[in-house]
Protein backbone atom coordinates (compact mmCIF):
# COMPACT_ATOMS: atom_id res chain seq x y z
CA UNK A 1 0.00 0.00 0.00
CA UNK A 2 1.16 3.54 -0.74
CA UNK A 3 0.19 4.94 2.63
CA UNK A 4 -1.59 3.95 5.81
CA UNK A 5 -4.22 6.64 6.06
CA UNK A 6 -7.53 4.81 6.35
CA UNK A 7 -9.22 6.49 9.29
CA UNK A 8 -12.09 4.16 10.09
CA UNK A 9 -14.91 6.61 10.59
CA UNK A 10 -17.66 5.24 8.39
CA UNK A 11 -20.80 6.92 7.14
CA UNK A 12 -23.74 6.70 9.59
CA UNK A 13 -26.58 4.66 8.11
CA UNK A 14 -29.17 7.44 7.95
CA UNK A 15 -26.80 9.64 5.94
CA UNK A 16 -25.74 6.76 3.71
CA UNK A 17 -29.39 6.12 2.82
CA UNK A 18 -29.98 9.82 2.19
CA UNK A 19 -26.91 10.08 -0.06
CA UNK A 20 -27.99 7.01 -2.04
CA UNK A 21 -31.50 8.39 -2.58
CA UNK A 22 -30.20 11.81 -3.65
CA UNK A 23 -27.92 10.21 -6.25
CA UNK A 24 -30.56 7.83 -7.63
CA UNK A 25 -33.27 10.49 -7.83
CA UNK A 26 -30.96 12.80 -9.74
CA UNK A 27 -29.93 10.01 -12.10
CA UNK A 28 -33.58 9.25 -12.82
CA UNK A 29 -34.18 12.86 -13.86
CA UNK A 30 -32.11 12.16 -16.98
CA UNK A 31 -32.77 8.44 -17.50
CA UNK A 32 -35.88 6.29 -17.24
CA UNK A 33 -36.10 3.46 -14.73
CA UNK A 34 -35.82 1.09 -17.68
CA UNK A 35 -32.21 2.31 -18.05
CA UNK A 36 -31.39 1.37 -14.47
CA UNK A 37 -29.63 -1.79 -15.60
CA UNK A 38 -27.00 0.36 -17.29
CA UNK A 39 -26.13 2.39 -14.20
CA UNK A 40 -22.54 2.23 -12.93
CA UNK A 41 -21.71 3.35 -9.38
CA UNK A 42 -18.32 3.58 -7.64
CA UNK A 43 -16.91 4.52 -4.25
CA UNK A 44 -13.12 4.86 -4.37
CA UNK A 45 -12.75 4.79 -0.57
CA UNK A 46 -15.59 2.44 0.22
CA UNK A 47 -14.49 1.05 3.60
CA UNK A 48 -17.03 -1.50 4.81
CA UNK A 49 -19.52 -0.43 2.15
CA UNK A 50 -22.06 1.77 3.91
CA UNK A 51 -22.66 4.00 0.89
CA UNK A 52 -22.55 1.27 -1.74
CA UNK A 53 -24.85 -1.05 0.20
CA UNK A 54 -27.35 1.77 0.61
CA UNK A 55 -27.43 2.49 -3.12
CA UNK A 56 -27.45 -1.22 -3.96
CA UNK A 57 -30.59 -1.64 -1.90
CA UNK A 58 -32.21 1.27 -3.74
CA UNK A 59 -31.34 -0.35 -7.09
CA UNK A 60 -32.79 -3.69 -5.99
CA UNK A 61 -36.07 -2.00 -5.05
CA UNK A 62 -36.27 -0.31 -8.44
CA UNK A 63 -35.59 -3.63 -10.17
CA UNK A 64 -38.57 -5.12 -8.35
CA UNK A 65 -40.79 -2.27 -9.60
CA UNK A 66 -39.68 -2.94 -13.17
CA UNK A 67 -39.54 -6.72 -13.29
CA UNK A 68 -41.79 -7.88 -10.49
CA UNK A 69 -38.79 -9.51 -8.83
CA UNK A 70 -35.46 -8.46 -7.39
CA UNK A 71 -32.65 -8.55 -9.93
CA UNK A 72 -28.99 -7.75 -9.49
CA UNK A 73 -26.41 -6.69 -12.07
CA UNK A 74 -22.82 -7.31 -11.00
CA UNK A 75 -21.72 -4.31 -13.07
CA UNK A 76 -23.74 -1.91 -10.93
CA UNK A 77 -21.36 -1.53 -8.00
CA UNK A 78 -17.58 -1.00 -7.80
CA UNK A 79 -15.66 -0.36 -4.60
CA UNK A 80 -11.99 0.33 -3.86
CA UNK A 81 -10.28 0.55 -0.48
CA UNK A 82 -6.88 -0.11 1.07
CA UNK A 83 -8.28 -1.79 4.19
CA UNK A 84 -8.56 -5.56 3.74
CA UNK A 85 -10.57 -6.10 6.93
CA UNK A 86 -13.06 -3.42 5.91
CA UNK A 87 -13.51 -5.05 2.51
CA UNK A 88 -14.07 -8.46 4.10
CA UNK A 89 -16.76 -6.94 6.28
CA UNK A 90 -18.24 -5.33 3.17
CA UNK A 91 -18.50 -8.76 1.53
CA UNK A 92 -20.21 -10.27 4.57
CA UNK A 93 -22.71 -7.43 4.76
CA UNK A 94 -23.41 -7.70 1.04
CA UNK A 95 -23.96 -11.46 1.39
CA UNK A 96 -26.50 -10.77 4.13
CA UNK A 97 -28.26 -8.26 1.86
CA UNK A 98 -28.33 -10.71 -1.05
CA UNK A 99 -29.78 -13.37 1.26
CA UNK A 100 -32.46 -10.94 2.47
CA UNK A 101 -33.54 -10.21 -1.09
CA UNK A 102 -33.11 -13.86 -2.20
CA UNK A 103 -30.66 -13.16 -4.99
CA UNK A 104 -27.23 -14.43 -6.00
CA UNK A 105 -24.29 -12.17 -6.77
CA UNK A 106 -20.73 -11.07 -6.27
CA UNK A 107 -19.36 -7.64 -5.53
CA UNK A 108 -16.90 -5.89 -7.79
CA UNK A 109 -14.47 -4.72 -5.12
CA UNK A 110 -10.72 -4.36 -5.09
CA UNK A 111 -8.15 -3.84 -2.41
CA UNK A 112 -5.97 -0.99 -3.63
CA UNK A 113 -5.14 2.66 -3.15
CA UNK A 114 -7.52 4.19 -5.66
CA UNK A 115 -5.51 7.41 -5.97
CA UNK A 116 -2.69 5.37 -7.52
CA UNK A 117 -5.04 3.20 -9.57
CA UNK A 118 -5.54 3.83 -13.28
CA UNK A 119 -9.33 3.89 -13.66
CA UNK A 120 -10.28 3.89 -17.33
CA UNK A 121 -14.01 3.28 -16.94
CA UNK A 122 -16.40 6.17 -16.49
CA UNK A 123 -19.23 6.07 -13.97
CA UNK A 124 -22.73 7.48 -13.66
CA UNK A 125 -22.49 8.00 -9.91
CA UNK A 126 -19.50 8.50 -7.62
CA UNK A 127 -20.16 8.38 -3.89
CA UNK A 128 -17.66 8.98 -1.13
CA UNK A 129 -16.75 9.67 2.45
CA UNK A 130 -12.97 9.82 1.98
CA UNK A 131 -10.35 9.89 4.75
CA UNK A 132 -9.70 13.31 6.24
CA UNK A 133 -6.08 14.11 7.03
CA UNK A 134 -3.89 17.17 6.75
CA UNK A 135 -0.39 17.41 5.36
CA UNK A 136 1.21 18.64 8.58
CA UNK A 137 1.05 15.29 10.36
CA UNK A 138 1.12 13.04 7.27
CA UNK A 139 4.06 14.34 5.26
CA UNK A 140 5.08 10.92 3.92
CA UNK A 141 1.60 10.17 2.59
CA UNK A 142 1.52 13.51 0.80
CA UNK A 143 5.08 13.21 -0.47
CA UNK A 144 4.28 9.87 -2.10
CA UNK A 145 1.22 11.16 -3.95
CA UNK A 146 2.99 14.37 -4.97
CA UNK A 147 5.49 12.29 -6.94
CA UNK A 148 2.77 10.87 -9.22
CA UNK A 149 1.36 12.63 -12.29
CA UNK A 150 -2.02 12.75 -10.57
CA UNK A 151 -0.52 14.32 -7.46
CA UNK A 152 1.49 16.85 -9.45
CA UNK A 153 -1.69 17.91 -11.20
CA UNK A 154 -3.81 18.45 -8.10
CA UNK A 155 -1.53 19.04 -5.12
CA UNK A 156 -1.85 22.39 -3.35
CA UNK A 157 0.10 23.30 -0.19
CA UNK A 158 -1.76 22.81 3.11
CA UNK A 159 -4.57 20.92 1.40
CA UNK A 160 -6.44 18.02 2.98
CA UNK A 161 -5.94 14.57 1.50
CA UNK A 162 -9.63 14.11 0.80
CA UNK A 163 -9.43 16.81 -1.90
CA UNK A 164 -7.63 14.25 -4.06
CA UNK A 165 -10.57 11.85 -3.75
CA UNK A 166 -13.01 14.52 -4.92
CA UNK A 167 -10.79 15.39 -7.88
CA UNK A 168 -10.36 11.73 -8.80
CA UNK A 169 -14.11 11.24 -8.49
CA UNK A 170 -14.76 14.09 -10.92
CA UNK A 171 -12.25 12.69 -13.40
CA UNK A 172 -13.92 9.26 -13.57
CA UNK A 173 -17.47 10.57 -13.98
CA UNK A 174 -19.35 10.40 -17.25
CA UNK A 175 -20.87 13.56 -18.69
CA UNK A 176 -23.97 14.33 -16.61
CA UNK A 177 -22.55 12.00 -13.98
CA UNK A 178 -23.43 12.61 -10.34
CA UNK A 179 -21.02 13.00 -7.44
CA UNK A 180 -22.27 12.98 -3.84
CA UNK A 181 -19.62 13.27 -1.12
CA UNK A 182 -19.62 13.58 2.64
CA UNK A 183 -16.62 15.58 3.92
CA UNK A 184 -15.68 18.22 6.42
CA UNK A 185 -16.92 21.64 5.32
CA UNK A 186 -13.68 23.55 5.86
CA UNK A 187 -12.72 23.37 2.18
CA UNK A 188 -15.64 25.59 1.15
CA UNK A 189 -13.57 28.63 2.12
CA UNK A 190 -10.05 27.31 2.82
CA UNK A 191 -7.21 28.97 0.89
CA UNK A 192 -5.74 25.51 0.29
CA UNK A 193 -8.86 24.35 -1.56
CA UNK A 194 -8.90 27.06 -4.23
CA UNK A 195 -7.79 24.64 -6.96
CA UNK A 196 -10.49 22.15 -5.95
CA UNK A 197 -13.17 24.82 -6.03
CA UNK A 198 -11.98 26.00 -9.43
CA UNK A 199 -12.32 22.47 -10.78
CA UNK A 200 -15.82 22.05 -9.37
CA UNK A 201 -16.86 25.41 -10.80
CA UNK A 202 -15.44 24.82 -14.28
CA UNK A 203 -16.52 21.22 -14.78
CA UNK A 204 -20.02 21.10 -13.36
CA UNK A 205 -22.64 22.43 -10.98
CA UNK A 206 -23.87 21.79 -7.48
CA UNK A 207 -27.53 20.90 -7.13
CA UNK A 208 -27.73 20.31 -3.37
CA UNK A 209 -25.56 21.27 -0.38
CA UNK A 210 -26.23 20.13 3.19
CA UNK A 211 -23.98 22.17 5.47
CA UNK A 212 -23.74 21.28 9.16
CA UNK A 213 -22.35 23.40 11.99
CA UNK A 214 -21.66 20.19 13.91
CA UNK A 215 -20.21 16.73 13.33
CA UNK A 216 -22.54 14.01 12.12
CA UNK A 217 -20.06 11.43 13.44
CA UNK A 218 -20.35 10.59 17.12
CA UNK A 219 -16.65 9.62 17.24
CA UNK A 220 -15.35 12.77 15.54
CA UNK A 221 -16.90 15.64 17.43
CA UNK A 222 -14.35 18.24 16.31
CA UNK A 223 -15.51 18.04 12.72
CA UNK A 224 -18.18 20.04 10.92
CA UNK A 225 -19.55 18.30 7.89
CA UNK A 226 -21.04 18.93 4.49
CA UNK A 227 -22.82 16.60 2.07
CA UNK A 228 -22.56 18.11 -1.39
CA UNK A 229 -24.21 16.86 -4.57
CA UNK A 230 -22.73 17.86 -7.92
CA UNK A 231 -23.33 17.02 -11.58
CA UNK A 232 -20.67 17.01 -14.28
CA UNK A 233 -21.34 19.40 -17.16
CA UNK A 234 -24.92 19.78 -16.11
CA UNK A 235 -27.19 22.76 -16.47
CA UNK A 236 -28.25 23.43 -12.90
CA UNK A 237 -29.33 27.00 -12.18
CA UNK A 238 -30.60 26.56 -8.62
CA UNK A 239 -28.99 24.87 -5.60
CA UNK A 240 -31.03 23.48 -2.74
CA UNK A 241 -29.29 24.40 0.53
CA UNK A 242 -29.91 22.82 3.93
CA UNK A 243 -28.02 24.44 6.81
CA UNK A 244 -28.86 22.73 10.08
CA UNK A 245 -32.60 23.49 10.37
CA UNK A 246 -32.74 26.12 7.61
CA UNK A 247 -33.68 25.37 4.00
CA UNK A 248 -33.47 27.77 1.08
CA UNK A 249 -32.49 27.97 -2.59
CA UNK A 250 -29.62 29.95 -4.08
CA UNK A 251 -28.56 30.67 -7.63
CA UNK A 252 -25.63 28.65 -8.97
CA UNK A 253 -23.91 31.82 -10.14
CA UNK A 254 -24.01 33.42 -6.67
CA UNK A 255 -22.14 30.92 -4.50
CA UNK A 256 -18.57 31.64 -5.64
CA UNK A 257 -17.01 34.83 -4.26
CA UNK A 258 -14.59 37.14 -6.03
CA UNK A 259 -12.11 36.33 -3.27
CA UNK A 260 -10.44 33.03 -4.26
CA UNK A 261 -13.70 31.45 -5.49
CA UNK A 262 -14.77 30.71 -1.93
CA UNK A 263 -18.10 28.94 -1.69
CA UNK A 264 -20.54 30.97 0.38
CA UNK A 265 -24.12 30.09 1.18
CA UNK A 266 -26.13 33.24 1.75
CA UNK A 267 -29.89 33.09 2.34
CA UNK A 268 -31.70 35.29 -0.19
CA UNK A 269 -32.84 37.68 2.56
CA UNK A 270 -29.20 38.64 3.31
CA UNK A 271 -27.77 38.61 -0.21
CA UNK A 272 -28.45 42.28 -1.04
CA UNK A 273 -26.92 43.51 2.23
CA UNK A 274 -23.79 41.39 1.81
CA UNK A 275 -23.32 42.68 -1.73
CA UNK A 276 -23.70 46.28 -0.54
CA UNK A 277 -21.08 45.81 2.16
CA UNK A 278 -18.70 44.63 -0.55
CA UNK A 279 -19.62 47.32 -3.07
CA UNK A 280 -19.65 50.27 -0.66
CA UNK A 281 -16.27 49.36 0.78
CA UNK A 282 -13.66 51.74 -0.64
CA UNK A 283 -10.77 49.84 0.95
CA UNK A 284 -9.85 46.35 1.99
CA UNK A 285 -8.81 46.05 5.62
CA UNK A 286 -5.38 44.91 4.45
CA UNK A 287 -4.90 48.27 2.71
CA UNK A 288 -5.02 50.01 6.07
CA UNK A 289 -3.51 47.61 8.61
CA UNK A 290 -0.95 44.89 8.97
CA UNK A 291 -2.32 41.63 10.36
CA UNK A 292 0.06 39.47 12.38
CA UNK A 293 -0.19 36.33 14.47
CA UNK A 294 1.01 36.10 18.05
CA UNK A 295 4.00 34.27 19.49
CA UNK A 296 4.89 30.61 19.06
CA UNK A 297 7.45 29.62 21.68
CA UNK A 298 7.81 25.99 20.70
CA UNK A 299 8.13 25.15 24.40
CA UNK A 300 5.74 27.04 26.65
CA UNK A 301 6.83 25.10 29.72
CA UNK A 302 10.31 26.65 29.31
CA UNK A 303 9.44 30.22 28.34
CA UNK A 304 6.09 30.92 30.06
CA UNK A 305 5.64 31.52 33.81
CA UNK A 306 2.53 31.90 35.96
CA UNK A 307 4.32 34.28 38.32
CA UNK A 308 6.70 37.16 37.71
CA UNK A 309 10.28 35.91 38.08
CA UNK A 310 12.49 38.73 39.33
CA UNK A 311 15.69 37.00 38.18
CA UNK A 312 14.52 37.19 34.57
CA UNK A 313 13.16 40.75 34.76
CA UNK A 314 15.38 41.94 31.90
CA UNK A 315 13.49 39.67 29.45
CA UNK A 316 10.07 39.10 31.02
CA UNK A 317 7.04 40.49 29.24
CA UNK A 318 3.32 40.30 30.13
CA UNK A 319 1.81 37.37 28.26
CA UNK A 320 -1.85 36.90 27.39
CA UNK A 321 -4.08 34.16 25.99
CA UNK A 322 -7.06 34.59 23.70
CA UNK A 323 -9.52 34.37 26.60
CA UNK A 324 -8.13 37.72 27.80
CA UNK A 325 -9.78 39.52 24.87
CA UNK A 326 -13.37 40.75 25.01
CA UNK A 327 -15.39 43.26 23.00
CA UNK A 328 -13.33 46.46 23.16
CA UNK A 329 -11.66 45.42 26.42
CA UNK A 330 -8.77 43.24 27.52
CA UNK A 331 -7.80 41.67 30.85
CA UNK A 332 -5.77 44.35 32.60
CA UNK A 333 -3.63 42.04 34.74
CA UNK A 334 -1.49 39.64 32.69
CA UNK A 335 -2.18 35.99 33.59
CA UNK A 336 1.32 34.90 32.52
CA UNK A 337 4.81 36.17 31.86
CA UNK A 338 7.02 35.15 28.93
CA UNK A 339 10.76 35.16 28.43
CA UNK A 340 10.78 37.24 25.26
CA UNK A 341 13.94 36.20 23.48
CA UNK A 342 14.68 36.92 19.83
CA UNK A 343 17.80 37.25 17.71
CA UNK A 344 18.54 40.67 19.22
CA UNK A 345 18.55 39.40 22.82
CA UNK A 346 21.81 39.35 24.76
CA UNK A 347 21.48 36.67 27.41
CA UNK A 348 22.81 37.27 30.89
CA UNK A 349 24.42 34.45 32.80
CA UNK A 350 21.37 33.62 34.96
CA UNK A 351 19.03 33.28 32.01
CA UNK A 352 21.55 31.30 29.95
CA UNK A 353 22.10 28.82 32.79
CA UNK A 354 18.35 28.36 33.21
CA UNK A 355 17.80 27.72 29.48
CA UNK A 356 20.80 25.42 29.19
CA UNK A 357 18.92 22.82 31.25
CA UNK A 358 16.44 22.60 28.37
CA UNK A 359 18.93 22.86 25.50
CA UNK A 360 18.28 19.35 24.21
CA UNK A 361 14.52 19.93 24.14
CA UNK A 362 14.78 23.38 22.58
CA UNK A 363 17.23 22.19 19.94
CA UNK A 364 14.64 19.74 18.57
CA UNK A 365 12.38 22.55 17.42
CA UNK A 366 12.12 22.84 13.66
CA UNK A 367 13.46 26.38 13.30
CA UNK A 368 16.53 25.45 15.34
CA UNK A 369 17.11 22.28 13.35
CA UNK A 370 17.00 24.36 10.15
CA UNK A 371 19.46 26.83 11.74
CA UNK A 372 17.03 29.72 11.35
CA UNK A 373 17.17 30.72 15.01
CA UNK A 374 19.44 30.23 18.03
CA UNK A 375 18.52 27.28 20.21
CA UNK A 376 17.48 29.60 23.07
CA UNK A 377 15.16 31.88 21.06
CA UNK A 378 11.39 31.73 20.88
CA UNK A 379 10.45 29.74 17.80
CA UNK A 380 8.51 32.64 16.26
CA UNK A 381 9.04 35.77 18.32
CA UNK A 382 7.49 38.01 15.60
CA UNK A 383 8.35 41.68 15.13
CA UNK A 384 8.27 43.04 18.67
CA UNK A 385 6.71 46.31 17.54
CA UNK A 386 3.30 44.67 17.09
CA UNK A 387 3.16 43.94 20.83
CA UNK A 388 4.23 47.44 21.88
CA UNK A 389 2.58 49.98 19.56
CA UNK A 390 -1.16 50.82 19.56
CA UNK A 391 -3.10 47.87 18.17
CA UNK A 392 -6.39 46.12 17.68
CA UNK A 393 -6.40 42.52 18.88
CA UNK A 394 -8.77 39.63 18.31
CA UNK A 395 -9.10 35.98 19.20
CA UNK A 396 -8.24 33.65 16.35
CA UNK A 397 -11.54 31.81 16.88
CA UNK A 398 -14.66 33.27 18.43
CA UNK A 399 -18.44 32.95 18.13
CA UNK A 400 -18.83 36.65 17.43
CA UNK A 401 -16.74 39.68 16.50
CA UNK A 402 -14.99 40.65 19.73
CA UNK A 403 -12.17 43.04 18.84
CA UNK A 404 -10.27 45.01 21.49
CA UNK A 405 -7.78 47.88 21.59
CA UNK A 406 -4.76 48.62 23.71
CA UNK A 407 -1.74 50.89 23.50
CA UNK A 408 0.00 48.98 26.30
CA UNK A 409 2.40 46.06 26.00
CA UNK A 410 0.37 43.01 25.04
CA UNK A 411 2.48 39.98 24.16
CA UNK A 412 0.16 37.17 23.16
CA UNK A 413 0.02 33.58 22.03
CA UNK A 414 -0.49 32.34 18.46
CA UNK A 415 -4.28 32.19 18.91
CA UNK A 416 -4.32 36.01 18.95
CA UNK A 417 -4.11 38.25 15.88
CA UNK A 418 -2.75 41.81 15.90
CA UNK A 419 -3.89 44.65 13.65
CA UNK A 420 -1.53 47.63 13.47
CA UNK A 421 -1.81 50.69 11.26
CA UNK A 422 0.23 50.73 8.06
CA UNK A 423 0.75 54.43 8.58
CA UNK A 424 0.55 56.57 11.73
CA UNK A 425 -2.53 58.44 10.50
CA UNK A 426 -4.78 55.34 10.25
CA UNK A 427 -7.59 55.80 12.75
CA UNK A 428 -7.59 52.54 14.73
CA UNK A 429 -10.59 53.63 16.79
CA UNK A 430 -12.71 53.98 13.66
CA UNK A 431 -11.54 50.57 12.47
CA UNK A 432 -12.33 49.08 15.87
CA UNK A 433 -15.87 50.44 15.65
CA UNK A 434 -16.38 48.80 12.27
CA UNK A 435 -14.85 45.49 13.31
CA UNK A 436 -17.18 45.32 16.32
CA UNK A 437 -20.21 46.36 14.28
CA UNK A 438 -23.18 44.29 13.23
CA UNK A 439 -22.35 44.97 9.57
CA UNK A 440 -18.90 43.39 9.90
CA UNK A 441 -20.33 40.40 11.74
CA UNK A 442 -22.75 39.70 8.92
CA UNK A 443 -20.02 40.03 6.32
CA UNK A 444 -17.60 37.74 8.10
CA UNK A 445 -20.27 35.24 9.10
CA UNK A 446 -21.07 34.58 5.44
CA UNK A 447 -17.90 35.50 3.54
CA UNK A 448 -15.14 35.01 6.12
CA UNK A 449 -13.76 31.76 7.42
CA UNK A 450 -15.72 29.64 9.90
CA UNK A 451 -15.36 26.39 11.79
CA UNK A 452 -18.77 25.21 12.86
CA UNK A 453 -20.41 28.24 14.45
CA UNK A 454 -17.09 29.89 15.29
CA UNK A 455 -15.68 32.71 13.20
CA UNK A 456 -11.99 32.29 12.39
CA UNK A 457 -10.14 35.58 12.22
CA UNK A 458 -7.09 34.49 10.24
CA UNK A 459 -4.89 36.94 8.38
CA UNK A 460 -6.15 36.42 4.81
CA UNK A 461 -9.93 36.69 5.38
CA UNK A 462 -9.37 39.69 7.66
CA UNK A 463 -7.20 41.51 5.13
CA UNK A 464 -9.67 40.79 2.34
CA UNK A 465 -12.65 42.22 4.27
CA UNK A 466 -14.11 45.38 2.68
CA UNK A 467 -14.44 48.53 4.76
CA UNK A 468 -15.90 51.95 4.21
CA UNK A 469 -13.17 54.34 5.39
CA UNK A 470 -14.19 58.00 4.89
CA UNK A 471 -12.06 60.88 3.72
CA UNK A 472 -14.06 63.24 5.92
CA UNK A 473 -12.23 63.52 9.24
CA UNK A 474 -15.46 64.52 10.96
CA UNK A 475 -16.86 61.04 10.24
CA UNK A 476 -13.72 59.42 11.57
CA UNK A 477 -13.87 61.49 14.74
CA UNK A 478 -17.58 60.79 15.19
CA UNK A 479 -16.99 57.03 15.32
CA UNK A 480 -13.77 57.51 17.30
CA UNK A 481 -15.69 59.38 19.99
CA UNK A 482 -18.27 56.57 20.28
CA UNK A 483 -15.58 53.91 20.40
CA UNK A 484 -13.68 55.70 23.14
CA UNK A 485 -16.88 55.71 25.17
CA UNK A 486 -17.04 51.93 24.71
CA UNK A 487 -13.43 51.59 25.78
CA UNK A 488 -14.27 53.52 28.93
CA UNK A 489 -17.46 51.56 29.66
CA UNK A 490 -19.36 49.35 27.24
CA UNK A 491 -22.99 50.35 26.67
CA UNK A 492 -25.50 48.77 24.32
CA UNK A 493 -27.03 52.11 23.33
CA UNK A 494 -23.62 53.39 22.21
CA UNK A 495 -23.04 50.21 20.22
CA UNK A 496 -26.37 50.77 18.46
CA UNK A 497 -25.16 54.24 17.44
CA UNK A 498 -22.04 52.68 15.96
CA UNK A 499 -24.08 50.01 14.18
CA UNK A 500 -26.52 52.59 12.84
CA UNK A 501 -23.69 54.71 11.45
CA UNK A 502 -22.30 51.83 9.41
CA UNK A 503 -25.75 50.60 8.36
CA UNK A 504 -26.50 54.07 7.01
CA UNK A 505 -23.18 54.46 5.20
CA UNK A 506 -23.43 50.99 3.66
CA UNK A 507 -27.13 51.46 2.87
CA UNK A 508 -28.14 48.25 4.61
CA UNK A 509 -30.86 47.29 7.06
CA UNK A 510 -29.73 44.35 9.16
CA UNK A 511 -31.93 42.35 11.48
CA UNK A 512 -30.99 40.84 14.83
CA UNK A 513 -31.51 37.13 14.20
CA UNK A 514 -27.88 36.16 13.73
CA UNK A 515 -26.21 38.75 15.91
Amino acid sequence: MKGDYNYKIYTPEQYAISIAKIAIEKYLENFSKEKIDEIRVIDISCGSGNLLLAILEELLKISKQLHGEYRYNEKWITGYDIDEKALELFKKRAAALFFEYKIQGELNIKRCDSLYESIDKRYDIVLGNPPYLGEKNHKEVFQNIKETNFGKKYYQPKMDYFYFFIEKGIDILKDKGILVYLTTNYWLKADSAENLRDKLKKEGEFFRIENYSYSIFKDAMGQHNVIFSWIKNGDEKIIEVIEDENKYNVEQSSIFTKEHNKIVLIPPMWKESINKIRDKGNFRLGDLVNVNQGIVSGADKVFVFKEYEEKFKEYLKPFYKNRDIGKYHITETPPFWILYLNAKSKLNETTFEYLEEFKQLLSKRREVAYERINWWELQWARDEDIFIKPKIIVRQRCKTNNFAYTDKEFYGSADIYYLTGKTSDINLFYLLGYLNSKAFFYWFNYIGKKKGKNLEFYSTPLKESPIYYPEDKKELLYVECLVKQQLEEYKEEVQKEIDNYFDKKLEINLKEELY
